[in-house]
């Protein structure tokens, strides 16, 4: 009688295929999509989702795609994560981001330690930007690795749209297999970090929006810093990312940036492409647009961003089959979504409850002598997600 693990996994339509191709990837598990924009002008697969599948075809052993005549419906058979060393360049109607996210989710679980180079759009407004990686993701994988000197996320090159331009070099070791784990504490802010860039402007840009961010930060904290990174670029545009750390180590991101935009529509080789021209925000407003994405986060609350969200949630259902768990803020539609893919795919169930507080005293009792466990009411109301982990097992690890 055949198990649950050898059915074949249908699902319809083009949304969240990168969670789709990340467990199919380490469950090994056939997955099978099909009306892929099957009611609209351009049917089928486009050119930014074949390009993904050929970095994962590249980044697999004996990967198979099977795609219809249509364009409307494939099938994809993982093979083993095998890793290495290569370069891949990324499709300019999307940003590195969208790209190098599910990278940093399959590396830990290749055969060969992955050293990767990128190349393509490091910012845009479409994706995730690479700076936001860094921040954000890049340090929870190497919590979880335990080797963070050996876990880099480098920009050689920052590129705009519409020019892709930019360089990104990413390498993370392997790894057997994660340990259970249980974070449950946020901590308080206690610092703002941020890097600013600015590419084909006058160099002025750089601090009118490091100035109105520190506008906002200073009535809060007095540990901000920034870095300014001031170059010459084919394409005009200009942001800022920043990062607040809390006291146990959470990490809270925010970005903002203008520039021009890549039109939806892809072109054909050798064509140029075609750009939506609109002039760029004020420096100021995007330095608030990022502080407001910042309070956001920390508003949101967790013990990770929103950002970082799925990447917690996979690693968590990867653990061994011990308990596990996780304080969250209000869950985003992609880690709702990456919830029910990893029921599918791994057969692991998260219970979900609300954070318990205890209620305030009424007694004028000392703040120096309230417990160290009571955390205060600030923020979102957070959730506490436990599991018991599939006891994924890196099989294809190369011994050294």
């Amino acid at each position: 009688m055949a198990s649950e693990f050898d059915k074949d996994l249908v699902y319809e339509g083009c949304n969240f295929l990168r969670q789709r191709l990340i467990l199919s990837c380490l469950s090994g598990r056939k997955v099978k999509i099909s009306n892929i924009r099957a009611n609209e002008e351009r049917p089928g697969v486009l050119e930014h989702e074949m390009n993904l599948i050929r970095l994962f075809d590249q980044l697999c052993n004996g990967a198979k795609l099977e795609v219809s005549r249509s364009g409307t419906c494939f099938t994809f058979i993982p093979g083993i994560l095998l890793g290495g060393t290569f370069t891949h360049t990324c499709e300019p109607s999307r940003g590195i981001g969208y790209y190098l996210e599910p990278l940093m989710m399959l590396a830990p679980f290749c055969k060969k330690p992955l050293h990767i180079t990128l190349k393509g759009i490091t910012n845009c407004n479409s994706d995730v930007s690479v700076d936001q990686l860094r921040y954000s993701l890049l340090p929870l994988l190497r919590k979880f690795m335990e080797r963070e000197e050996e876990v880099s996320l480098i920009v050689v090159k920052r590129g705009l749209p519409p020019c892709s331009s930019g360089v990104v070099e990413f390498t993370c070791p392997v790894r057997k297999s994660f340990k259970p784990f249980t974070w449950v504490d946020q901590g308080q802010v206690k610092k703002i970090r941020g890097m600013c860039f600015t590419r084909r402007v006058a160099p002025v840009v750089g601090n009118r929006m490091i100035d109105m961010v520190k506008k906002y930060a200073h009535r809060y904290l007095t540990d901000v810093y920034f870095v300014l990174d001031n170059a010459k670029g084919p394409a005009p545009g200009f942001g800022i990312s920043l990062n607040c750390i809390t006291t146990t180590g959470t990490i809270y991101t925010g970005e903002a940036l203008t520039c021009q935009e890549m039109g939806s529509a892809s072109t054909e080789a050798g064509a140029k492409p075609n750009v939506e021209d609109r002039r760029l925000m004020s420096p100021e407003d995007v330095g608030e647009l990022a502080v407001c994405q910042l309070l956001q986060e920390i508003k949101r609350g967790g013990v990770v961003d929103g950002t970082c969200q799925t990447a917690a949630l996979l690693f968590m259902a990867l653990t061994p089959r011990d308990v596990s768990k996780i304080m969250l803020g209000p869950l985003t539609t992609q880690s709702m979504y990456m919830l029910r893919h990893i029921r599918d795919f791994l057969k692991v169930k998260f219970k979900i409850e609300p954070e318990t507080r205890e209620d305030e005293d009424d007694s004028d009792e000392d703040d120096s002598q309230e417990p160290k466990n009571k955390r205060r009411k600030t923020g979102c109301e957070k959730l506490l997600l436990t599991c018991v982990g599939s006891g994924f097992t890196n099989f294809n690890q190369m011994h050294m």
